[in-house]
């Protein structure tokens, strides 16, 4: 039992995360004294009103409701290292904005940021303070704006803060205490025994599904993206009713463009806007380019944005250009970055100008989307990316990986954290020890929680039972607060990654 009752604030916007927050309060030696959640309706806050700027409410109103300045977040806002808090928020906040959401906010500027940011700051410091809480938990890595704000904020305050993961297994979950600390095992005494694992392991992700990897059909332009482009004039861009050459240009364009590219890849099916255009031009060009294994090369797979992966994990590393810039310069002249776009990405994050910054790379060739990702990866000499599960696929197929972000294998054999100092021949040299993988593999195991915390692992896995899985992540959350059971990431201990 801890000395001081717990006051903690849940950030769980789904289940089983909100199945959780209910039981822990069912729990009559659960040691929490009060609870403050953001999630749902039915939660004490709405949590993505401030994201999208809506006036949705919780069973307590709308998180700004009667709101006035208190000056809770004064020290936050004005503390060395903020200029890169406000970066990253921003860059959450990018979800929600026009290019990238039908019902988007209004923030344009980087004034129009800065400002908003700042009135969530302090308001947020000022629930956490009001309400006295000592810990703060988190059912993922915060990366939705209002949870990462919680999470810098309760950071700066000195208040405790809890991140669940699912794990590898969807059926567990890894558990830390900052973002940093993701992919950090404690050494232990007595070795877990080594899981084994199949070579190219990552091969087969469900979020890949009908992605090809070979030169197919071209495609044509879809119902689905001429109805996204619909919602684009209704909800966007109405002016273009009464400008019919103009839509008529775009759809000319749109049609020129599905039919040079693959027709898995349907650029506009999932969301249109103009600027996607040029986006999709560039990358119909693309598919002439060749693809040349023969030489020495490092690749480079593109990461989807704006997600986690690289918004949050990614550190400064979120612009993906300047990893590939810093990959360049320890690079010897002989050897090429073949840069290959990620199949779900849109044109958000992708002007011209993105583009335009690689080709100024001499090392660097941009790849057709129809360039086999497991051939380039046998080919290659390394594969780099920000903390995608291609560096996972390397290593289990012998190829060392290099990680510019945060990631739970970061700490694997074979896998090599990006430093200005990294030599190319150490980060190729050394190849990878697969027994020693497999049984830093099964410490990872062996520290992990048993429990499906996401959504997506209750409908995939139909023999967890519902109840028996809330009740086990419950004890497991209660044991994890009072400092019962050990995170499955620890901090270093040298201090790396402060934050």
């Amino acid at each position: 039992m801890s000395e001081t009752p717990l006051r903690l604030c849940a950030v769980a916007t789904s289940s089983p995360g909100v199945d959780v927050v209910r039981e822990i309060m069912r729990q009559p030696d659960s040691d929490i004294e009060h609870l403050v959640t953001f999630g749902g309706t039915d939660a004490d806050y709405k949590a993505s009103s401030l994201l999208r700027m809506t006036d949705a409410r919780g069973r307590r109103g709308h998180v700004m409701a009667g709101d006035r300045f208190s000056g809770a977040a004064a020290s936050f806002t004005r503390a060395p290292g903020f200029d890169r808090i406000l970066h990253e928020a921003m860059d959450s906040l990018q979800r929600g904005a026009a290019g990238h959401a039908y019902r988007s906010h209004d923030l344009k500027h980087p004034s129009d940021y800065a400002n908003y940011v700042g009135i969530v700051a302090d308001r947020l410091a000022g629930i956490l303070q009001s309400e006295r809480i000592n810990a703060v938990v988190f059912f993922d890595i915060p990366h939705l704006f209002y949870d990462i704000m919680l999470y810098r904020l309760a950071r700066h305050l000195g208040i405790r803060t809890l991140i669940l993961r699912v794990g590898y297994d969807p059926a567990t979950f890894y558990s830390m205490d900052r973002i940093e600390d993701l992919g950090r095992l404690s050494p232990k005494a007595d070795p877990a025994p080594p899981v084994p694992i199949e070579p190219g392991a990552a091969s087969d992700l469900y979020y890949m599904k009908g992605i090809s990897q070979e030169q197919g059909p071209r495609g044509r332009l879809s119902g689905r993206a001429l109805g996204q482009l619909a919602a684009h004039v209704v909800m966007q861009e109405p002016s273009l009713l009464v400008r019919p050459l103009s839509l008529a240009r775009t759809i000319r364009r749109m049609w020129r463009v599905a039919r040079r590219l693959p027709d898995w890849r349907d650029p506009f099916a999932r969301f249109f806007h103009t600027d996607a255009l040029d986006y999709a031009e560039t990358l119909a060009e693309l598919e002439e380019a060749p693809v040349d294994l023969d030489q020495r090369f490092v690749y480079f797979p593109l990461q989807m944005q704006p997600e986690m992966t690289t918004a949050i994990l990614g550190g400064i590393y979120r612009d993906q250009a300047l990893a590939i810039e810093q990959l360049a310069a320890i690079l010897p002249e002989d050897v090429r970055i073949l840069v290959k776009e990620n199949p779900k990405q849109n044109g958000q994050y992708r002007s011209p100008m993105f583009f335009h910054r690689l080709r100024r790379i001499p090392s660097v060739q941009l790849l057709p989307s129809h360039a086999n990702t497991h051939k380039l990866t046998a080919a290659s000499e390394c594969v780099a990316t920000i903390s995608g599960t291609a560096a996972w696929e390397a290593v289990t197929s012998g190829k060392p990986a290099l990680l510019f972000g945060v990631s739970w294998m970061a700490d694997m054999p074979g896998v090599h954290r990006f430093d200005e100092r990294l030599d190319y021949a150490t980060l190729t040299g050394g190849g990878v020890d697969h027994a020693a993988l497999e049984q830093a593999f099964g410490q990872l195991a062996a520290a992990s929680h048993d429990g499906a915390v996401s959504r997506w692992a209750l409908r995939h896995l139909p023999e967890i039972d519902p109840d028996q899985n809330r009740q086990a992540i419950t004890r497991t959350l209660i044991g994890l607060l009072k400092g019962e059971i050990a995170t499955t990431f620890v901090s270093d201990a040298a201090g790396r990654g402060a934050g």
